[in-house]
Formats: structure tokens, sequence, C-alpha cells
């Protein structure tokens, strides 16, 4: 079909100054709706990626990405690699290596805290311990001398320095007694105390491998699972089908921070949702001026009509009309979202010199969302005035005239 000459009546009425202020009002008024819509919700929608990212930075690479375990029995700590499925072809996994963990509560003659003790062997088995090298951390963490490496964080709440002690109550294990059942403990005496930004330091400590081991009724030669670094700790979902569930048990980050996350994903959904709305009001004007159009443009419509046009290229001429107005807005905005989350970190500082930080992360993928939306709805909202256009009739138009 030849679009050609409806195209070219089209660009001539999307630039003409129509007689028709109010007409003329409603288009522009269309057109810049569609640019802050736009604009609006490419910058939320980046900002709200920037904070996850950064908290999932932040908090998620302390913990224990996905920690797995045998259903029956432990892992050897001399063939763990030979125990496991075949994992050089998983792209999703980033490192393997062996833990003890547990649920901990801490105590001093000063306070009571409650965190999570792991297990290690080396330096590589925990971000936090990155800084130590493998002959430091033997002298810090030999095996059979139950030693402690704490955060900062819980140093300061527990009031205690390295040498102190600290009574470790493990919750998940407990032994009979004369006095009924307790849980299994073992004074522990602080050996270092490490430094973090994050809110890890205030729960999370390392003990010995076969020390903390031994507190969980575990084998020296043995292991409770072993830890996985994922490339995205959101590819956790990917996990089952690498350890079925028949053989394998999984304890991933979702049950301690799957909760906060779902409650930022809601939020980004549920604000980019609202945004959107913009368009949607901003495109309804689209409506309203091309059938104001249509109106004004009836006796137009009719000659063309008389000189030859067919009703087929009557509509397109007002749908290509509303596309246009839809795509400028469309562009504009989106080039204009794109700088200010560019440059958002500056315009907040300049407006606001307390030093904020506002992490931003641009998808090109809902960018792309966006303009496909937005350009869809401006095709949408040109159906009805076009329609309208085509059935104008010459004779009942030019009756008057």
């Amino acid at each position: 079909m030849n679009l050609g000459i409806s195209a070219f009546i089209a660009l001539r009425y999307w630039r003409a100054k129509s007689a028709d202020r109010f007409g003329r009002l409603v288009t522009n008024l269309a057109s810049s709706g569609i640019v802050l819509g736009v604009m609006a919700l490419i910058i939320v929608l980046s900002v709200m990626n920037g904070l996850e990212q950064h908290q999932k930075r932040q908090v998620l690479s302390s913990l224990p990405h996905a920690i797995v375990m045998k259903k029956n029995g432990h892992f050897s700590t001399a063939q763990f690699q030979s125990e496991l499925p075949d994992l050089s072809q998983q792209n999703v996994i980033n490192g393997v290596t062996l833990i003890n963990s547990t649920k901990a509560i801490y105590q001093t003659a000063n306070g009571v805290s409650a965190g999570q003790v792991i297990g290690v062997k080396q330096p590589s088995d925990d971000h936090l311990l990155d800084y130590l090298d493998q002959g430091k951390l033997d002298h810090l963490l030999p095996t059979g001398e139950f030693k402690l490496i704490i955060g900062s964080q819980l140093a300061q709440k527990l009031d205690v320095q390295v040498g102190d002690k600290i009574r470790l109550m493990l919750t998940e294990n407990s032994q009979y007694t004369p006095l009924g059942r307790i849980p299994m403990q073992r004074l522990f005496t602080v050996s270092e105390i490490y430094f973090a930004t994050n809110e890890a330091s205030g729960y999370e400590t390392f003990a010995n491998l076969a020390d903390i081991g031994r507190l969980m009724r575990i084998k020296p030669e043995n292991a409770q699972g072993v830890r996985l670094f994922l490339q995205d700790p959101f590819q956790i979902t990917e996990l089952p089908q690498i350890f079925p569930e028949e053989q394998w048990q999984i304890d991933d980050w979702r049950s301690q921070k799957g909760e906060f996350f779902q409650a930022v994903r809601m939020e980004k959904n549920m604000m980019g949702l609202l945004i959107s709305l913009i368009i949607v009001v901003a495109v309804s004007n689209i409506i309203t001026s091309l059938s104001l159009m249509v109106v004004d443009k009836q006796g137009e419509i009719a000659i063309l009509q008389t000189q030859g046009l067919t009703k087929k290229q009557v509509r397109w001429i007002f749908i290509l009309q509303g596309f246009f107005v839809g795509l400028v807005g469309t562009l504009i905005g989106a080039v204009l979202g794109v700088l200010i989350t560019l440059y958002l970190g500056d315009i907040v500082n300049a407006i606001n010199p307390v030093g904020i930080y506002l992490p931003t992360e641009i998808n090109l993928w809902q960018i792309a969302v966006i303009v496909v939306f937005s350009l869809g709805l401006s095709l949408v909202s040109t159906v009805y005035p076009a329609y309208r256009a085509s059935r104008v009739e010459p004779a009942e138009a030019l009756r008057y005239e």
C-alpha cells in the first residue's frame, strides 16, 4: 500500500499552525505529557534499578548465596568435589567451597546478641576475609583452639576486644543434661575484629571449619555442605535444575533477605505502573486533538476524496499524524530521561548539597519497552479519530460550501 500521499498530508497537518488554537493547545499538551511521562518513567526505573543493584552488592555480597547439603550424610573435606554434580559447564556458579554454618547467640558479661557463625578454612571462603592471607588466617583460627573473628559492630555491641571471651550458643543444636535440654555452647576467644561498611559486621562471625563442626556434631573429616558463589545472586532459581530436590537440600539468601528484595521489586513495579498512567493520560489527549481536527478539516477531507484519495488513505493521514505527535514526544522524553539519569547525582547535589548518594543504572531493555509502550499507545489512540475521518462523505461535507 502506497502511504506516500498520506504521510505527506499528515506531515503538513502536523507542522501547520492550525486556526483552531484550542486544538493546537491540546496537541501540544499531549506531546508535552508524553515527554514528561517517558522521562519520569526512565528516571524512576533507573533509580530503582540502581538502588536494587546497590543493595545487592552491599547486602548479598556478605551472605552465602546458597548452601547445598546432602539429604543423607555430609561432605568429605578431602573429596567433596567428586561428590558434586559436574559444574564445569555451569555459568551460574563462580566458586564452591566447604562450609559449616549455623545460627548462634553471642553472650558476654556486657550483652547478648544473635547472629550467624561460619566455619572457614581459607580467606577465599568469604569476601569479608579477603584482607587476610592463608598464613594470617591459620594463625587467627587454628584448629582446636576455638577462636573467633567478629565484626566491628558486633564487638561494639558486646563491648569486647581482641583476647576477650564470648560464649557461643547454637540454637539449632542441643544436648540433654540433668537440668533438661540446653543448646550446645562453648567459650570462644576473639582473635580478630574485621571492619565492614555493611550490616554483616553486626551479626556474622567466623570460626575454624572443624571447630564449629565439632559443636554441630560433625566429624572433623566432614563438612555440613558446600557454599556456592553465584554470578548473580538472583540466579538462585536455576539451582534446583543443577541440584535435584531428591538428593540435595538448598538453603539460600532468600531465607534471610528474600522479603526485603521482594518489597524492593514490588515498589519498583508499582512506581512504574503509576508513572505509566501519566503517559496514558497524555496519549488520551491525542484522541481529543485528532477528533477536533477531523471536525475542522471535514471540507478538506471531502475535497481530497473527490480528487481520488481512498478512505483507507484518509485513515492513514490521521493515524500517521497522531503517530508523529507520539514519536516526537517519546524520543524527546527518552533522550531527556537518559541525560538526566546520567547526571542525576550532580543535579541532586546542586539542589541539596548534603552529599546524598543516589545510585542509578540504565537498563536499555527497559528503555526499549517504555518507547514501544508509548508509541503503541499513540497508535491505538489514533484509531477512533481516523475511523471518524474515513466516514466523512464528500456530498454531505460539501453541501453548504
